[in-house]
């Protein structure tokens, strides 16, 4: 909206020259909030998750968007003009929910102890009072944001204002609006006419969707223009409706356009923004019974709060149950730590009463060393378990912590029952890693509910801090400062400290979980999953020590031959590892080209190397020399000393919250780089071997899955046709691109058409298919053009992806694995030359995102079937890894059939999608007799 348009609108003496007005839709919201949130309720009952999150988004934006002036806007109960003018207007809308209606009064009273001035007007709705604030603003100088996600408002939007959805935190500005709908702020109320709207009992002109109303007004740029001019419309049928309905379509436009001069009284003064007094404030949210809002309110007038910092044991480390008040005298909870048995038993036994009408059960372990080495070469430090601290988290005061040392785990029956119990909801950070480390005491960690490092991830999978004392600064209600708070916890202090801080983000969490639309991702794939990884870390892989022990050896003869035959090329000795003297001998002494810089100087690179190999010998030389000496270093060497010794074989950790595209990683080692189509790699995974005699190993494989996914997602029928048929993908590609029937495709063409069926999935430029081919830029721009013309869907479908990507700042997976990327262009911006896809990296993130997080949802709900069979089915067999699509098990000989079976069935059924998911199986007695 432009100042001259509000200007004429109002009469308005207040000068708002710098300022900023924030009005909130309050019922949008509230609405929002009720069908976003848990249920949540009064000590006394009443249902309160709206007053829960409402009064979080009053603290964020008064103490963190900081505007200058705030309101609500409200609706009323008495019919609005609209409703005289169109009878069945809003006809079609669902009663209040039973749940939300004892809460209105809450939120009144929450607007008033917070002092948000709200108003409302009989016979005007919710968005005429916000269209005439925005216009008053807006003519008084000021900036306007709207909070809201109702489509009216996009009417107002202009230089001056604003939408703000507070669902996804995103704003919508003219640039938004274009991007998202094709369309200017003035052509709005048209576009919706023309469309009509569901939720309002709008009708609009039937058969004309969004795109279809997009084009028409970028074309006639007026909804009286369209209905004048319908015979210039494209289609008989879309005329002939037009014509019929296009008085249905001017109703509905009145019924659209906000009132911009609601006769409301505006009081400036009272929604000036300040913090809002405390004491009445906080006997509010205490009555509801929201005590980290009440932390949080009281950390903001000055009474801050800190994560508990325990005291010191007495000198022979030990406290006798119930000195709880040791703590409370120092200001925080102390660790309990019981020292006889019968003292454990009573300690196991008070945390069951304490849960016995709800809550939760927060678990910490604590080890002596985090594994690691502590030089390249040297053997790792392996960590104990030294003992577990337990806190009875309630809706009640959270007690102290109890901490058992690890003799007192394993000899206490009652520790091992509750921890076992799945009946007690268990809460804790890292709760796969702390499942591994109980694993090691014969104990196994049941019914997981809560964990706050996955949960951080789902909610900013970007972030690359998930640390305790991170995820307490980002969304906690305390100061993380005040206590020793570690990922991995070394004392019965560290533990206490890591226990109340876990317990301070459970509330917070699971709310942001839930809002943001994570709930089933979290509890019915990532928690089950972390079960599923942990079994696999903690029982590992053999691996034949002495196999590696001779391929170290033959590795070590191939390097000392290649350092030999290098010098003889150069004509004299020089370091291979060196890339200053190796940039020497090649540019400098055998005058070779120089590919590429760096900034210090010609780069000596793998690509630029294999560039080079053509030229002269000692290029390739050097390749060969990097590749067994990185083989041996990461591998060969590398992968003897990684073995336990207290059970002899690997454990790798399986990264469940690294990868933005919720793809898993494996480290410490990192089993899943291992070379696949190489000799060398071949020999490595031949040393992998079942641990028992009459066992085997059985590889199970998805075949093109992330191509799958693409026809899936895009719909497009070429693609398919292809897979519903069974036909090779890359062949029918070549057989379309090449015009040539299938059978006439040369394996040359099938080459290229691997290359741009995979390249797409990448978002390769023309450029970069070019020298992937060894072909003209030209004529890549040419293939790409060819592919996205026989492969329509997928070129639509990219789009698509981008498009909303630059509308919702993210992408998402088919199970709704959130990514967060911004800087993707509008539709021509993304085109080079010959209006092929010239993508630029977040561009290329957000279609990768999207397709291959998908195909990371895949493969992880294929695991939680597998896994969930293999106990239902009662066989030995168990997962050893995953290697992205690809599941590795390891089998008593008699179970080949029946896991066969049972593992196509179950990888083959983990998704309903549009293409047939193809799984196959290869036995053998190592890894490697399992990939020929």
């Amino acid at each position: 909206m432009h100042r001259a348009m509000a200007q004429k609108q109002s009469q308005n003496d207040v000068d708002l020259s710098g300022q900023t007005v924030w009005v909130i839709d309050l019922f949008s919201r509230v609405y929002q909030l009720f069908h976003a949130l848990p249920e949540m309720s009064s000590p006394e009952g009443t249902p309160v998750s709206v007053i829960f999150g409402l009064t979080r988004d009053l603290i964020d934006i008064t103490e963190k968007k900081k505007p200058n002036y705030l309101f609500c806007g409200s609706d009323t109960p008495e019919p609005t003009f609209r409703h005289k003018q169109f009878e069945a207007y809003k006809a079609t809308r669902s009663e209040m929910p039973a749940d939300l209606v004892p809460q209105l009064p809450l939120v009144k009273k929450l607007l008033e102890v917070f002092g948000v001035p709200c108003i409302e007007l009989a016979g005007y709705e919710a968005d005429d009072v916000l269209a005439t604030l925005a216009v008053q603003t807006v003519a008084a100088g000021g900036d306007c944001t709207l909070v809201t996600s109702d489509k009216d408002a996009r009417q107002l939007l202009g230089p001056h204002v604003r939408l703000l959805n507070l669902r996804n935190n995103a704003f919508v500005g003219e640039a938004e609006l274009l991007a998202d709908w094709g369309i200017r702020p003035d052509q709005v109320v048209d576009y919706l006419s023309l469309v009509g709207d569901a939720v309002d009992n709008v009708p609009g002109i039937p058969g004309i969707g969004p795109k279809i109303a997009s084009s028409l007004l970028q074309q006639f740029g007026t909804l009286e223009e369209i209905l004048s001019r319908c015979d210039e419309v494209k289609g008989k049928k879309r005329q002939e409706n037009i014509a019929l309905h296009g008085d249905t379509a001017r109703q509905g436009r009145s019924l659209i356009q906000l009132e911009l001069n609601t006769p409301i009284e505006i009081s400036w003064e009272s929604a000036v923004v300040q913090r809002p007094d405390p004491e009445p404030l906080l006997q509010f949210l205490q009555q509801l019974g929201f005590k980290t809002l009440v932390k949080k309110v009281q950390s903001l007038s000055g009474g801050k709060t800190s994560v508990a910092k325990p005291i010191k044991s007495d000198g022979q480390g030990l406290l006798a149950l119930g000195d709880e008040n040791q703590g409370e005298q120092a200001g925080y909870p102390a660790p309990v730590l019981p020292a006889k048995a019968s003292a454990v038993t009573a300690a196991v036994k008070k945390l069951r009463e304490r849960l016995s009408n709800g809550g939760c059960l927060v678990v910490t372990v604590t080890e002596s060393a985090s594994r690691g080495r502590s030089k390249a070469g040297e053997p790792p430090v392996w960590s104990e378990v030294t003992g577990l601290a337990l806190l009875a988290h309630t809706d009640s005061d959270t007690q102290s912590s109890v901490w058992f040392s690890a003799k007192q785990i394993t000899s206490s029956e009652a520790i091992r029952k509750i921890l076992s119990d799945p009946r007690v909801p268990k809460v804790g950070y890292d709760l796969k890693r702390q499942r591994v480390a109980l694993s090691r005491l014969g104990v196994d960690l049941v019914g997981l509910q809560f964990d706050p490092l996955i949960a951080g991830h789902l909610l900013d999978a970007g972030q690359r801090n998930q640390g305790l004392s991170d995820l307490l600064d980002r969304f906690a209600d305390v100061d993380s400062s005040g206590g020793d708070v570690q990922d991995v916890p070394q004392t019965a202090e560290q533990a206490a400290s890591s226990c109340h801080g876990v317990a301070s983000l459970i509330e917070r969490l699971s709310e942001e979980i839930q809002a943001g639309g994570f709930g089933s991702l979290f509890s019915d794939v990532e928690l089950p999953l972390a079960e599923v990884l942990s079994g696999m870390e903690s029982r590992g892989v053999r691996v034949d020590t002495k196999l590696l022990s001779g391929l170290s050896e033959d590795y070590s003869s191939q390097i000392k031959i290649l350092e030999k035959e290098s010098h003889e090329l150069a004509g004299h000795a020089f370091s291979l590892s060196s890339p200053l003297q190796v940039r020497t001998v090649l540019f400098e002494e055998q005058g070779l080209p120089v590919v590429k810089r760096t900034k210090t100087g010609p780069s000596t690179d793998a690509e630029v190397l294999e560039e080079l190999a053509p030229l002269h010998e000692l290029p390739a030389k050097l390749l060969q020399h990097r590749k067994y000496s990185k083989l041996k270093s990461t591998y060969v060497d590398a992968l003897p000393l990684l073995v336990d010794p207290r059970t002899n074989r690997i454990h790798t950790t399986f990264n469940q919250t690294v990868t933005a595209t919720g793809r898993l990683s494996s480290s410490d080692p990192n089993l899943q780089n291992i070379p696949i189509r190489t000799a060398e790699g071949q020999q490595i995974r031949s040393a992998f071997r079942p641990a028992e005699k009459e066992w085997h190993f059985l590889a199970a494989d998805y075949s093109q899955i992330e191509l799958r996914i693409l026809a899936h997602l895009s719909g497009d029928a070429a693609m398919l046709e292809a897979f519903r048929n069974k036909e090779d993908i890359h062949t029918r590609t070549a057989a379309a691109v090449f015009e040539v029937e299938s059978e006439e495709v040369t394996s040359e063409m099938r080459r290229t058409a691997k290359a741009v069926n995979f390249g797409i999935l990448y978002g390769q430029s023309a450029f970069g298919l070019a020298k992937a081919l060894g072909i003209s830029q030209p004529e890549a721009a040419e293939f790409i053009a060819a592919y996205f013309e026989k492969f329509s869907g997928a070129s639509q479908f990219i789009d698509e992806v981008l498009d909303r990507c630059r509308v919702e700042r993210g992408v998402a997976t088919m199970l709704g694995r959130r990514r967060a990327i911004d800087g993707v262009r509008d539709h021509e911006g993304r085109r080079g030359a010959g209006g092929v896809f010239a993508l630029s990296l977040p561009e290329r993130t957000a279609v990768n995102t999207v397709v291959q997080g998908s195909a990371a949802d895949l493969i992880k709900l294929a695991m939680l079937k597998v896994a969930q069979r293999l106990v239902s089915d009662k066989l030995s067999s168990f997962l050893v890894l995953q290697i992205h699509d690809e599941l590795l098990f390891e089998y008593p000989n008699a179970e080949s059939e029946p896991l066969q079976s049972l593992v196509v069935h179950e990888m083959g059924n983990a998704m309903n999608l549009e293409v047939p998911l193809e799984v196959s199986v290869q036995t053998g007695a190592t890894w490697a007799d399992c990939e020929k």
